[in-house]
């Protein structure tokens, strides 16, 4: 199929300008968004350059002083500590054959199964690489939440894991010194959670988040489930523990170099045309003490 060709068929399905290029990446970062509230209500900034790269405040000083009407303060200087969050890009390849193309309607109804399949790909590496990733194992991967959290905001159940208690879960929120604004959790760990609320008779309470979903809070945390929070890890001598992360998002965003596009390859074979679907990317956590983990809980 000749140039001339595929852009006809393309086009065969409304306007001329219905296909351009920035239309195609605001539908597919759309279409990544249904049924992902993770994703919507994680904040997403624009970046620059290799890295994002921020001042983070070490110390507070000495405080601000009392003086008298004409008195000289004297200066105060906190202490900052440079951080780097170098982008990442996940990236995956699809391909529609020759034959395919050849028969579609349209080079958009023939590439949606694709498409699709590409998304999905990108969601689970880019959200497995958000609570998981580590780049001392894979430099290729930008470093998760259990990478970047520190070892002073963790509040460990046990030595060798303890069930969840709510006493455990409100420790670690209050460790978070920020304003919490995600509890990011197994679905294991969710439903556990409820059973305690239901045993001391409190209501599971839901609200509405960014992206119109409805889920559920606790003590007015929007509690946000992945499927990429293990309930295997080891802790101890147990093997079946898992981790709950409480965030500040004021602090805790995703740095977008590159945000999601799409872009058909040159042709180098007459078996099919290739599209990548890719985004350039970084955890950036701006504030050390507006991030928290409860760890080693066993369900």
């Amino acid at each position: 199929m000749n140039d001339l060709t595929q852009l006809k068929k393309a086009l065969d399905m409304a306007s001329g300008g219905a296909l351009q290029q920035p239309l195609v990446d605001r539908v597919l970062q759309e279409l990544i968004e249904v049924n992902n509230p993770l994703r919507v209500n994680l904040p997403r900034k624009p970046g620059s350059g290799s890295a994002w790269v921020l001042n983070q405040r070490t110390s507070r000083g000495a405080g601000a002083g009392f003086v008298n009407d004409t008195e000289e303060p004297v200066e105060n200087q906190g202490a900052y500590g440079q951080k780097t969050f170098p982008y990442q890009t996940i990236l995956d390849r699809r391909k529609v054959t020759r034959k395919l193309q050849a028969v579609g309607k349209t080079l958009l109804d023939i590439e949606a199964e694709e498409v699709d399949n590409g998304l999905q790909n990108v969601r689970d590496s880019e959200e497995n690489a958000l609570i998981n990733g580590d780049s001392a194992v894979n430099p290729k991967q930008f470093n998760g939440l259990r990478k970047l959290i520190p070892g002073g905001q963790v509040v460990v159940a046990g030595a060798n894991g303890a069930p969840l208690t709510l006493d455990l879960l409100d420790q670690a929120i209050d460790l978070n010194r920020g304003n919490p604004s995600m509890l990011v959790m197994s679905k294991k760990a969710n439903r556990k959670l409820n059973s305690l609320l239901q045993a001391q008779q409190r209501f599971v309470d839901t609200m509405e988040v960014k992206g119109g979903f409805r889920v559920q809070v606790y003590n007015g945390i929007p509690i946000f489930r992945s499927i990429w929070v293990s309930d295997t890890q080891t802790q101890g001598t147990s093997n079946a523990a898992t981790d709950i992360h409480i965030l500040d998002t004021s602090a805790v965003w995703i740095g977008e170099l590159t945000p999601l596009r799409m872009l058909r390859l040159a042709q180098k074979s007459s078996q099919g045309g290739e599209f990548d679907i890719y985004e350039d990317l970084a955890l950036v956590l701006a504030n050390d003490i507006k991030a928290s983990r409860l760890a080693g809980v066993t369900l």
